[in-house]
């Protein structure tokens, strides 16, 4: 980065902070809190999305509501918005814009139907992602029940994160695993964890998961399962989408 360049992080993360010690750069950091070049004060929900008064050192700028639900989305237009300004875009127009952004493809993405059931899906496949998309959801749509269909990424990556993931879907009323999806692991690394070892772990902390191997397992049960008010989303970065898809189809 040059040293007239400009960089907007968040403000709140530890790890972001340490990662731009001794950037010559600008540097604007952002958080829905005080004390930063670009603070958002909450206004709390409207319309299951998250809303707030953006300030630049102090000053109000003006206020955003992203039409897309959850506090992370927030934090994401704030630094947006601030994006723009540095590029000449007058914030007001950068706010009205993100006020009729409704987001890209699987990202909180509807889907449709399914006996009064609402279905979304989504690429989170993180634990991190995992927690906020379900806040977000819970958020946005209030459902009787959540259900999620979690298909984990890699053996390798749901071993090294198998508590983290454990603990990433309180939010959740059930949870449904699949077999785990694969495109690099070795066959040694697919014996060390299995998708039953991450529902064990799940269950561990007193919630609903069960594993269902195959799709057609799981959009069976949910075709029977499934009723009006409960939000089905299916989440992960492999094929989990086509659950949804076949299931409303």
């Amino acid at each position: 980065m040059p040293k007239d360049g400009l960089i907007i992080a968040g403000g709140n993360d530890r790890r972001v902070i340490e990662a731009l010690a001794g950037i010559e750069a600008t540097i604007e950091l952002a958080a829905l809190a005080e004390g930063f070049a670009w603070s958002t004060r909450s206004l709390g929900i409207e319309n299951g999305c998250h809303v707030g008064e953006v300030l630049y050192k102090g000053q109000k700028v003006c206020e955003l509501r992203p039409a897309l639900p959850g506090e992370h989305n927030l934090i994401n237009a704030t630094m947006a918005l601030a994006a723009c300004r540095a590029c000449g875009v007058e914030p007001q127009k950068a706010a009205d814009a993100f006020a009729t952004f409704t987001g890209v493809d699987r990202r909180m993405m509807l889907v449709g139907k399914i006996n009064g059931a609402t279905v979304v899906d989504d690429y989170g496949h993180h634990p991190t992602e995992i927690r906020a998309t379900l806040k977000a959801l819970r958020e946005r749509y209030n459902p009787k029940r959540l259900i999620c269909v979690f298909q984990p990424h890699q053996h390798s990556r749901t071993r090294f994160l198998l508590d983290d993931f454990a603990n990433s879907f309180a939010a959740a009323d059930e949870t449904i695993v699949p077999d785990i999806y694969f495109v690099r692991d070795s066959e040694t690394e697919r014996q060390r964890v299995s998708a039953d070892d991450l529902v064990k772990r799940i269950s561990e902390q007193g919630h609903r998961a069960q594993h269902l191997p195959k799709f057609d397992e799981i959009i069976a049960h949910l075709r029977t399962e499934a009723r009006g008010g409960d939000l089905i989303v299916t989440m992960g970065a492999g094929n989990v989408w086509e659950i949804g898809r076949d299931l409303v189809g």
